[in-house]
């Protein structure tokens, strides 16, 4: 018999080595066993409790996808943005354009956030939803749990998401007093510092909570310009929280959220042909974080948040009302031209206001074999948005004018007005073994595009005439589960999502301003088990997804970006979730995700190639994570993290694209009851890789957004 080399790819390889230590670990547990003590290695897997249906559950008796990251699990990792998040979760991804106060893309299951418009993906903060695209780079601290849901979540959540629903909740005030404090340095001169004080103020009635946070580093790119770093990072934050119970059924949460980031570089981006940027700009030598732009630019990012968290309790029904309002400056220049050839500089604006109501009619969390709940929810926003093109030194002496002369502005109010009524139950029968949950949505989203005018040098203002549309949506829901015992579940749903429609503000023709809702139908299956004798938890789910004009970001041409229905597509995938504890001491966790999404049939307004069939930009086709991690009852502590990151594509036509890579984490600490230290490295291997990446139609080429380098850091804390 002639046997034949075998030859893995990347990612085959990588995926034989997960399923390797996902499914053949419990082997493992043997070796470290005693004869004194058989079961000295076991650990009990800790039961999971999160609210993403809006009540107390276990994680694994929820009918879809959810990853929960609880707030051990987030310092141990060093979670410390929103952006940190998609790490841990099969089938996410975020990516930006490296200035913190620009939109991000957030991906999930193939449904992401584009340039305008509603975000696919919804973030929640104590059940206040952030809904801007601008708001998915928020420092996080002081965090008691993130669970992030897969698919449409209408039929529980006051604002819509199609895409899926990333939960935060933050610790709330106790009965006890509380401080600790955190200070963090590493190279690139990173200094982090963070406190929190908790206490009571009437004892069982009136409670407060503090947080802040504190952290500058100097940026990664070099320009070679003048020898500077044009992406320095700055974050201030802070978190208030009073919670009143004057009496046992009827409480206050008021909150109170603060932050500002100040950065360096608009668009801290390096070329990504570095052949071609070398050749027009005269440079010798260049690697993968530098560049050469005469002008740095500024980036910067100011929210604060308030809300009000009324509850009160009946017998068998609680009703929760939830007030919020949310206001949001973000500005940031940059060098317009990508270069050191002085021909214009650019400025964009976003200052938001919104505002938003929700009451909740549900029945109690004890109740087991019918839950339900109720509600009503209505959102109100307003964005200015705004863009500015100024004649840098060349060009204004080019035209005789002073230095940056307005050479073209555009600007333009978004508004968008949303009402709905939307409820979910759920019905147990068979002894409890099985559950049909149905839900129902009715949604109306106004969208308004006011106060539009464009104006070029020389010219006069084209003004818009103001545009607006309303459209009415219903969103049902319908799942079924059936628990073969108390360690096993199955589920199959299917969930009607929406994403409201709107209006681009960049372009004069109000035809080309305005596009469409983006409808789909969502399919999941899923298996959810636990072994407790063997310590072992597997969970894992399939979908597919039906998209009706699907949005997406357009260019049409290297100045006017627009949001367009660009298609209809088809999107499957499945993602495998795993935890097991090796020993009392040593646990390993673990996911594989794969996501295929496809372009239907399109025409490219500005190339006019149809792109059907093309992979949908922006979307990794596979993910995976492995994550090992020993605690022992003397305090040491040591974690090592695996993340494969699958190719993307930068554009529809596919051809700019970031092949697969994987990127190494370890974090080495000794803890005790009052205080801890870390040692801390990100991207052990310094892989260089590229999160994002855009055409400026100038000579500079494509400009990418790198991905962090090699990071060091030594972190204490310290509880009083």
């Amino acid at each position: 018999m002639i046997l034949k080399k075998i030859r893995l790819s990347k990612f085959e390889a990588t995926v034989v080595l997960l399923l390797i230590g996902l499914f053949c670990i419990p082997l493992v547990p043997l070796c470290f066993a005693s004869e004194e003590d058989p079961n000295s290695w076991k650990k009990t897997l800790e039961t999971v409790t999160v609210t993403a249906q809006k009540r107390k559950e276990d994680v694994q008796e929820v009918t879809s996808s959810i990853t929960v990251l609880s707030d051990v699990t987030i310092e141990d990792a060093s979670i410390e943005t929103t952006k940190d998040i998609w790490r841990y979760v099969p089938n996410m991804a975020t990516t930006s354009t490296g200035s913190r106060s620009h939109w991000s893309r957030i991906k999930m299951r193939g449904i992401t956030n584009a340039a305008f418009g509603d975000p696919a993906v919804a973030l929640y903060i104590d059940d206040v939803s952030y809904a801007g695209l601008y708001a998915f780079d928020s420092p996080l601290f002081d965090i008691q749990r993130i669970e992030v849901l897969k698919g449409p979540q209408g039929t529980l959540y006051g604002k819509n998401t199609e895409g899926g629903a990333i939960n935060i909740i933050t610790k709330p005030p106790g009965n006890e007093f509380e401080a600790n404090v955190g200070a963090e340095i590493g190279d690139y001169d990173k200094r982090r510092i963070n406190a929190c004080v908790s206490a009571p103020l009437v004892d069982n009635k009136f409670s407060f909570r503090l947080s802040a946070l504190k952290s500058v580093r100097d940026g990664y790119i070099e320009n070679l310009f003048n020898g500077e770093d044009i992406d320095n990072q700055e974050t201030t934050a802070a978190n208030a929280r009073l919670l009143f119970t004057p009496g046992d059924n009827l409480s206050f949460d008021l909150k109170f959220r603060t932050y500002e980031l100040d950065d360096d570089g608009g668009f801290p981006t390096v070329p990504l042909d570095k052949n071609q940027y070398k050749s027009v700009t005269g440079l010798t030598s260049l690697d993968e974080f530098q560049i050469s732009t005469n002008y740095k630019g500024q980036s910067t990012s100011k929210s604060n948040a308030s809300s009000l968290r009324v509850k009160y309790e009946w017998d068998r029904i609680d009703l929760v009302s939830i007030t919020a309002y949310r206001d949001m400056d973000n500005e940031n220049s940059l060098d317009g031209d990508f270069s050191a050839s002085a021909l214009y500089t650019s400025i964009n604006t976003v200052e938001s206001e919104s505002f938003t109501q929700e009451f909740r009619l549900q029945s109690k969390d004890s109740d087991e074999s019918f839950k339900w709940l109720l509600g009503l929810y209505y959102g109100d926003k307003r964005e200015d948005c705004g863009y500015i093109y100024n004649m840098d030194q060349t060009y204004a002496d080019m035209m005789g004018v002073p230095l940056y002369t307005q050479m073209d502005a555009a600007s333009g109010t978004n508004g968008a007005e949303d009402m709905a009524a939307f409820g979910q139950s759920t019905l147990r029968f068979f002894n409890n073994a099985f559950g049909l949950t149905a839900g129902l949505r009715f949604e109306q989203s106004k969208r308004t595009l006011e106060d539009r005018q464009h104006i070029s040098y020389g010219g006069t203002a084209i003004v818009t005439d103001n545009l607006e549309r309303t459209d009415s949506e219903l969103l049902p829901k319908l799942a079924l589960d059936y628990r073969l015992n108390g360690n096993i579940m199955t589920y199959a749903s299917v969930a009607k999502g929406y994403k409201a429609a709107g209006y681009s503000y960049a372009v004069d023709d109000p035809d080309l301003a305005v596009f469409d809702p983006e409808v789909s139908t969502a399919f999941e299956l899923g298996i959810k088990t636990e072994f407790p004798e063997q310590k072992l938890r597997v969970n894992l789910a399939g979908f597919y997804t039906s998209v009706d004009d699907y949005q997406d970001r357009v260019m049409l041409d290297y100045s006017t970006v627009i949001q367009a229905n660009v298609t209809e597509t088809d999107i499957y995938g499945f993602e495998l979730e795993a935890s097991y504890a090796l020993t009392q001491t040593l646990t390993v966790n673990g996911f594989i995700g794969y996501t295929n999404a496809e372009y239907g049939d399109y025409i490219d307004p500005m190339t006019q190639v149809n792109y059907q069939g093309n992979r949908a930009a922006f979307i990794p086709e596979y993910d995976a994570g492995l994550f090992l991690e020993y605690r022992n009852r003397f305090g040491l502590f040591a974690r090592a993290e695996m993340q494969y990151i699958g190719s993307t594509y930068f554009d529809r036509a596919n051809t700019q694209k970031q092949g697969s890579y994987a990127l190494y984490h370890m974090r080495l600490g000794y803890e005790q009851e009052k205080w801890d230290v870390y040692l801390s490295a990100n991207n052990l291997t310094d892989e260089q890789y590229v999160v994002d990446a855009f055409d400026t139609g100038s000579t500079a080429g494509w400009m990418a957004s790198m991905g962090d380098p090699r990071t060091v850091s030594l972190i204490f804390n310290y509880r009083f």
